[in-house]
């Protein structure tokens, strides 16, 4: 049975009667909504669209309809009349058409069924990458408008990223507005998008954007989380901010409890941008939103643990995004595949949270840690629209199933898999076609899907080797999409790819003399910005080498003379220039990858010390 979730304060909903609209003889349209299953008033979107072909909406941020507590009534121009009700995409949408006569006030009832059993089965459903103020700020909306936007469209949850409409942002106020937001049946909570790093402030030059989830809102020692990774991140024209390489985000992150994923990694495009700070118009600008740091984040860790695989607005940075992870998975390395809407609530039409949403399989219930752990794991499947899981042996997805042995060699296995599909609650919405994929091939194709709003296959696979499978769905149109995340066969003792370590010759030398000195050295760990020994060591005459992990700073101390740490990535030009020349197709090429280990096999630094004044 699914539980309920654990809020601070419950607000309940009981909307029973719709609220009278003035107006005279003018026509209007009324309408109540309920569960069908519960029977209870339910959220829904409402789009009425009249004889003109226009849509009536009550807010700019949104301009597919208005949403609805339960009940709604607006006022409506007489003529042909189509009314449609919907509630994300595990709902049954449902549509009436009538001619609304003048003076008429046509009054209606919808009880909005879902299609799936996933609810009951313990899949909770939200979407983790939105926006209350993107930059535009054209439309400001507060916590509640916001909240009823995540629960017409069906979720269980919601996270708004910065920046926030409060007087005052603390985690504790967001904490606070979020509360009061909630409801029994839906937890509206915030995040950040952190990473979120231009270098030097340049648009071509995007070391990548992340979102997160589960993060608690202050370290150990009382500091803001929330203060300290905008201050880590670098927006657009912010070319006097000093860098910061995304994985001492992540690993700051990490230390709240949170975990992080890669958005939208190979998107970019050409337009307009410049005429800011340091920064000359320019009529075709390469702008990216790439995440260009992530082969080295891959192989000096990962240090991040999810990356997008589905977004809304462009089918090819969605297919580049699942080539990339489908790369990473053949060598390895076991990232969960996320998804994300990154709606812009300040953006006249942003504000359509959900339209990519990730669906994760909880065992007791919805809190941000479980939630974060099984996202990690990968126990989800993402989608635009359909509706979608796979099962071997019993497995979902996430977990492994275990290859037998015969001796030295291994033992041909049995797998029983089973695939479930459903189309989208949405008008029209039908299944097209459905696809097995075990390591980045397409292994079997259910075209029998085709037209059909449900589909179930249970079938027999054979396995000796090292694998992961995925499920593929696509809905009616294009823009219809979901995908599993894997499930692995392996081999007992199987292990991702060690992390890269670097080896580093360094030297050290007066900034003026350029006299050899010696002192000694520290590998220092980055979490955030606060920095944390890990070893260190004497050396004489200006020089020394060692091996460190790859995202490490190196720290030199010499008597007399100022301290001087340096990143092995932000400092070794040959490693830092390579990053920032990738382009998307570099991304799904390994050769980049193995390119960032041979950098790092020899890096060196130059430490010039001043003298500390007398």
């Amino acid at each position: 049975m699914k539980k309920a979730i654990p809020i601070l304060i419950a607000a309940a909903v009981s909307i029973l009667a719709v609220p009278a609209v003035s107006g005279g003889d003018k026509p209007t349209v009324a309408g109540r909504v309920f569960d069908a299953e519960g029977g209870l008033p339910i959220a829904c979107t409402v789009a009425i669209r009249t004889s003109d072909g226009k849509i009536i909406t009550d807010n700019p941020s949104f301009r597919g309809g208005f949403r609805a507590d339960g009940a709604f009534e607006k006022a409506a121009p007489s003529g042909e009349t189509t009314v449609t009700v919907s509630r994300g995409f595990d709902y049954v949408a449902e549509e009436r058409r009538f001619v609304l006569q003048d003076g008429e006030r046509k009054e209606l009832t919808f009880r909005l069924r879902r299609r799936t059993p996933l609810h009951r089965e313990g899949w909770y459903v939200g979407d983790n990458h939105d926006h209350m103020i993107h930059g535009e700020r054209n439309v400001i909306v507060d916590f509640p408008y916001a909240a009823l936007a995540g629960r017409a469209e069906g979720l269980d949850y919601l996270a708004l990223a910065q920046m926030w409409n409060l007087p005052r942002i603390t985690p504790e106020d967001l904490d606070r507005a979020c509360v009061r937001a909630s409801t029994g049946d839906f937890l509206l909570t915030w995040n950040i998008e952190a990473p979120k790093n231009y270098f030097r402030g340049d648009a071509s030059r995007c070391l990548g954007h992340g979102w997160t989830v589960g993060m608690r809102g202050r370290t150990e020692d009382g500091r803001d989380a929330v203060a300290e990774l905008d201050a880590m991140s670098a927006h657009d024209y912010e070319s006097d901010k000093v860098p910061t390489p995304n994985f001492q985000s992540h690993a700051l992150v990490h230390s709240l409890g949170g975990v992080v994923s890669y958005s939208h990694p190979c998107r970019w495009w050409s337009g307009r941008w410049g005429g800011r700070g340091i920064y000359p118009v320019e009529d075709k600008k390469f702008i990216s939103n790439m995440a260009v740091e992530l082969p080295f984040d891959t192989i000096a860790g990962p240090t991040y643990d999810m990356i997008d695989v589905l977004m809304p607005g462009g089918t090819a940075f969605n297919e580049c995004a699942q080539q990339l992870w489908f790369l990473l998975l053949n060598k390895g390395y076991r990232i969960a595949a996320s998804g994300s809407t990154d709606a812009t609530f300040d953006r006249p039409g942003g504000g359509a949270p959900g339209a990519v949403r990730i669906y994760t399989h909880l065992r007791a219930g919805l809190d941000l840690p479980a939630l974060a752990a099984s996202i990690k794991e990968g126990h989800s499947f993402i989608t635009s629209g359909p509706l979608l899981t796979l099962e071997m042996n019993g497995h979902e997805s996430g977990e492994v199933v275990r290859l037998a042995q015969c001796g030295d060699a291994p033992c041909p296995m049995p797998i029983q898999a089973k695939i479930r599909a459903w189309a989208s609650g949405g008008i029209g919405s039908g299944l097209r076609k459905i696809e097995l994929i075990r390591n980045g091939e397409v292994a079997r194709t259910f075209d029998a899907a085709a037209g059909k709003v449900d589909f179930e296959a249970t079938f027999d696979l054979t396995e000796t080797e090292v694998a992961w499978y995925v499920a593929r769905c696509y809905g009616t149109n294009a823009g219809q999409a979901a995908i599993t995340n894997p499930i692995y066969l392996a081999r007992e003792g199987s292990a991702p790819p060690a992390p890269a370590r670097a080896r580093v010759t360094a030297s050290v030398k007066d900034a003026v003399t350029g006299r050899p000195l010696s002192g000694e050295w520290e590998v220092v760990r980055m979490v955030g910005k606060q920095a944390i020994p890990e070893t260190s060591a004497a050396f004489q005459d200006g020089e020394f080498r060692l091996e460190c992990p790859a995202s490490a700073e190196i720290g030199v101390n010499a008597p007399g003379y100022q301290p001087l740490q340096k990143s092995i990535f932000l400092d070794y030009p040959p490693l830092l220039e390579a990053t920032l020349r990738l382009r998307s197709a570099d991304l799904t090429d390994w050769r980049t990858f193995d390119r960032m280990r041979d950098l790092l096999q020899d890096v060196r630094l130059e430490f010039a010390l001043i003298k500390i004044a007398p």
